[in-house]
C-alpha cells in the first residue's frame, strides 16, 4: 500500500530537502530558496445565503453569484520558501524581531525554544526554555505544576515575575492588565469552557471566577463571571477606553446554549456577541475591537465563520470557513478549507468592516499543502509559516511589505470537504454520508497522543495505554453515521464501552469498527447483519451523563485491528481529506508533546497502535503542555 505521503510526493513533487529526514530532529538547518510544489487548481465553488438580521444587531452578509467569477492573477505572486526545519510541529512567527520561533531538542540536553530567520538561515537557541507564546510571542509564560505558578518572562526586556496559575493568563495587548485562573480550562480542577468541546466538558456546573490585576500580578482582584466558562481577551469599552471589559466564552445557565459575551468590569454588565448548539475558535483582534469565530449547528444560515464588533455593533458572516489569523491593522487573514487532498490551500485576506475578500495567494503561483491548519500569521499580514503536508517541513509564505488592497475582490470559495474521495488506497470511508461543515461535523479530537488523551492517561484513557484510542467527530445529536466498510454486526449495546450505546462492526478484512456514544440502541441494524459501505448504522450522541445532547456531543469511533485487543490510527485507514477535517478551528493538531522527543507522535498518520490493558506510554518525564 502506497502511504498518503508517497502519493502526495508523486502527484505534486517535493523540493529539495535539507539533511535529515521527516520524524528526525536536526541540529543545524540551511536555507533552501526552491519554488513550492506545483498542484492542481482547486474547483469551483458554491455561494452561500445571506444570513438572516437578529434583535439590534447588523448582520452582514455578501451576496454571492450562484458560480464564481473567472480567478484574475495576483498583481505580485507570493513567494514560498522551505525554511529547513523539518520534522518539527507549531512554529510562531515573531516580529521583534522578526523570526521564526519553535522547540527542538537536537541532541540530549540540549532542548528549548530555538529560532530561524523568517528567511532561513542556521536555527540558534535562544532560551533553554518552552512555554506559552503571548502577544506576537513577546511574552513567554512557562506552568509550574508542582508549585502551581507560572514564570512570566518579557522577551523583550527581560523583566521576569510569576502568576498564581497554572493556566495560560490572558495579557491585554498594551501588555498592562492580565486575567486568569488557578487551573487551566478543562485541567483537574479547572473551570469548564462552557462550550461543550471534545475533551473538557465538565458535568458540574457554576459561576467561574478569574483573577484579574496588573500584567505583574500586582493589584490583583477576583471577579466572578456572570457565565461558567473563560475569558478569551481583553477588550476596550465602547468609548474607546482601553481594557475595560473581557470578552468571555460560556453559558449563563446549565441549559443554556453556549454564547460570547463582552463583559464590564465596572458595572457588571454584559453584551451578548453571539450564540449559538456550538461555537468554536473565538479570536479577538489585537486592539480587541473585533472578534472572529465560527457557529455551528443552528441548522440556519448563521452556521458559519463571522466577524463581530465588540461592542456589539455590527456582525457579519465571512463566506469561507477555515484557519484564520487578524493582522494589527485588524484584517482577517483566513486559510479555507479545500475540496480534496489534491488541491492547494489559499490565503485570503478579509475587511472585516466591509466584508471585502481578496485572495493573496494564487494555487497557479504558490502551491502548497498545510498539514492540519498548523500555521502562523505575522503581526503585520506579510508573511504566513506553516507545516508541510508534503514534507513535514516549515515553509514560509511571503505576502509582501504590505497586503492591505492587493488582489481583487472575488467570490470566495465556500464548497466543503468531499466525504469521499476514492483514491484507492485507503480500505475504508468515512462514517457520514455528508460532508464536513459547520452545519454537519468536524474532527474534534484525533486518535492518538493528544493533549485531551494525555490528561486523561491515568483515568479515562488507562485502559489504551494513555492516548486517546480513537477519533471523535463532533456533531449535532441524531446525526445518522454510516458503516465505513462491508461487515456483519456483532454487537450492539457490548462491552466495548463508550455510554450511553454502541455498534459494533466487524469487517470483512478481520478490523473491528466499534461506533460509541450513540444517542440510542439503534433501531437501523440487529446483531448478525450484514452491512454495506454507507448503510446507516445508528445516530450520534453525547458523552456526558446525563447524556442531555448540550454537553459534549460527539461520534467516537474506533478500528481495532484483527480482533479487539489492538486499536489502530484510522487516518491511513480511511479515505478522506484528513488535514481539513478539523475546519481550521484549531491551531495545530493539538498532540500532547514530550520535550525529550519532540518529533515523536506529532502528525495525524504518526501515532501509535495501543494493546488494551497493557502500560502507560505516555508519562512523559517533561510533558508539553504540563
Amino acid at each position: 500500500m502506497r502511504s498518503r505521503r508517497a502519493v502526495l510526493a508523486s502527484v505534486v513533487g517535493v523540493a529539495a530537502i535539507a539533511s535529515g529526514c521527516a520524524g528526525t530532529p536536526i541540529a543545524a538547518a540551511r536555507r533552501v530558496d526552491s519554488a513550492p510544489p506545483r498542484l492542481p487548481e482547486a474547483p469551483g465553488a458554491n455561494a452561500q445565503a445571506e444570513a438572516p438580521a437578529s434583535g439590534g444587531i447588523a448582520i452582514i452578509a455578501p451576496e454571492l453569484p450562484a458560480a464564481p467569477a473567472p480567478v484574475p492573477v495576483v498583481p505580485t505572486p507570493a513567494r514560498a520558501t522551505r525554511l529547513g526545519v523539518t520534522g518539527l510541529t507549531q512554529p510562531v512567527l515573531a516580529s521583534k524581531p522578526d523570526r521564526v520561533l519553535y522547540y527542538d531538542q537536537p541532541a540530549p540536553g540540549e532542548g528549548g525554544m530555538f529560532a530561524i530567520g523568517a528567511s532561513g538561515g542556521e536555527p540558534r537557541r535562544e532560551r533553554p526554555e518552552w512555554g506559552h507564546l503571548l502577544n506576537d510571542a513577546s511574552i513567554l509564560a512557562i506552568p509550574r505544576p508542582s508549585q502551581r505558578d507560572s514564570v512570566v518572562t518579557d522577551l523583550e526586556t527581560g523583566r521576569q515575575w510569576t502568576l498564581p496559575t497554572t493556566g495560560t493568563p490572558t495579557f491585554s495587548r498594551d501588555g498592562q492588565a492580565v486575567a486568569f485562573t488557578a487551573s487551566a480550562v478543562g485541567a483537574p480542577g479547572g473551570p469548564s469552557t462552557g462550550a461543550g468541546l471534545s475533551g473538557f466538558s465538565s458535568s458540574r456546573w457554576g459561576l467561574t471566577t478569574v483573577s484579574t490585576g496588573r500584567a505583574d500580578g500586582a493589584d490583583v482582584q477576583r471577579v466572578q463571571l456572570p457565565v461558567n466558562g473563560s475569558v478569551i481577551a481583553w477588550i476596550p469599552a465602547p468609548d474607546g477606553t482601553p481594557n475595560a471589559r473581557l470578552l468571555l466564552s460560556g453559558r449563563r445557565n446549565e441549559e443554556d446554549d453556549p454564547s460570547y459575551w463582552a463583559f464590564d468590569r465596572g458595572d457588571g454588565s454584559i453584551i451578548e456577541l453571539a450564540r449559538g448548539k456550538r461555537l468554536v475558535g473565538p479570536l479577538s483582534s489585537p486592539d480587541g475591537t473585533w472578534m472572529a469565530h465560527v457557529t455551528m449547528w443552528t441548522g440556519t444560515d448563521a452556521d458559519g465563520l463571522w466577524v463581530t464588533r465588540t461592542d456589539g455593533s455590527v456582525r457579519r458572516r465571512v463566506a469561507m470557513v477555515g484557519g484564520y489569523r487578524w493582522t494589527d491593522d485588524n484584517r482577517l487573514v483566513v486559510i479555507p478549507h479545500r475540496q480534496s487532498w489534491r488541491d492547494s490551500h489559499e490565503i485570503w485576506e478579509v475587511t472585516p468592516a466591509t466584508g471585502e475578500a481578496r485572495r493573496l495567494a494564487d494555487p497557479d503561483d504558490t502551491p502548497f499543502q498545510m498539514a492540519n491548519f498548523d500555521w502562523n500569521l505575522s503581526a503585520d499580514g506579510s508573511q504566513v509559516v506553516y507545516v508541510s503536508t508534503v514534507d513535514k517541513s516549515f515553509w514560509r509564505i511571503d505576502l509582501g511589505a504590505s497586503t492591505a488592497g492587493r488582489g481583487e475582490s472575488l467570490p470566495v470559495p465556500a464548497r466543503p470537504p468531499a466525504p469521499h474521495e476514492a483514491r484507492g488506497d485507503q480500505p475504508y470511508r468515512l462514517p457520514f454520508a455528508m460532508p464536513p461543515g459547520p452545519s454537519t461535523w468536524y474532527v474534534g479530537q484525533w486518535y492518538g497522543v493528544t493533549t485531551g488523551g494525555y490528561r486523561g492517561r491515568n483515568s479515562t484513557y488507562s485502559q489504551g495505554q494513555g492516548i486517546h484510542f480513537g477519533i471523535d467527530f463532533a456533531c449535532p445529536c441524531g446525526t445518522e453515521v454510516v458503516a465505513v466498510g462491508p461487515g456483519r454486526v456483532i454487537a450492539v449495546d457490548g462491552d466495548f464501552g463508550s455510554a450511553p450505546h454502541n455498534c459494533v462492526i466487524l469487517l470483512d478484512d478481520g478490523n473491528i469498527a466499534m461506533y460509541g456514544h450513540l444517542v440510542e440502541r439503534t433501531r437501523h441494524v440487529n446483531v448478525g447483519d450484514r452491512v454495506v459501505p454507507g448503510q446507516v448504522v445508528g445516530n450520534t450522541g453525547d458523552s456526558v451523563a446525563p447524556y442531555t445532547c448540550n454537553r459534549n456531543p460527539h461520534l467516537h469511533l474506533e478500528i481495532r485491528k484483527q480482533g479487539r485487543a489492538i486499536a489502530t490510527n484510522p487516518i491511513p485507514l480511511i479515505d478522506a481529506n484528513w488535514d481539513d477535517m478539523s475546519l481550521g478551528v484549531w491551531p495545530g493538531a493539538r498532540f500532547e508533546r514530550d520535550l525529550d522527543a519532540p518529533t515523536i507522535h506529532q502528525f495525524l498518520d504518526d501515532q501509535p497502535d495501543i494493546r488494551f490493558g497493557g502500560p502507560i506510554i505516555t508519562n512523559f518525564a517533561r510533558p508539553w503542555p504540563p
